[in-house]
């Protein structure tokens, strides 16, 4: 979605694309912290962490959502986009914290059932937008 080469039509596909992306990951991630938090009765970190993955999510989602009123291509857009990939990597980084955290205060056999059950509810909220049961879903 920064590539100044791509088309216009193609970076508001890109940015769809994202926008889906991000929704089956907050909701899963958000599903998963909430099983999480309710099994550790661990540090207050682990809550710190989802809540502010929550804000991040939120923050992702207000910037895609106004990438949506602009142009793409347009500078405005490539800025926006700037700004949102910027957001994302400073998420992803915090992942690996994240990550160690887990492995600091979980035991291993429920760090194994958490990453298996991220994958999945991604898999169902996945299912749950998909246009063929949207479409039947429609029908009936």
């Amino acid at each position: 979605m920064v590539n100044p080469a791509t088309a216009p039509k193609e970076l508001a596909n890109l940015l769809e694309i994202f926008r889906l992306a991000l929704a089956v990951h907050t909701a899963t991630e958000t599903r998963i912290f909430a099983a999480l938090v309710r099994r550790v009765s661990g540090p207050r970190t682990l809550r710190l962490i989802a809540d502010q993955c929550r804000v991040e999510h939120l923050e992702q989602r207000s910037a895609a959502d106004a990438l949506t009123m602009l142009r793409p291509g347009s500078i405005a857009w490539y800025e926006g986009a700037l700004e949102l990939r910027v957001s994302v990597l400073d998420h992803t980084a915090r992942g690996e914290y994240s990550r160690w955290t887990l492995h600091d205060h979980v035991p291993l056999e429920l760090q194994r059932a958490i990453a298996s059950e991220y994958a999945t509810e991604r898999m169902r909220v996945l299912a749950s937008t998909s246009p063929i049961r949207e479409a039947a879903r429609a029908i009936a």
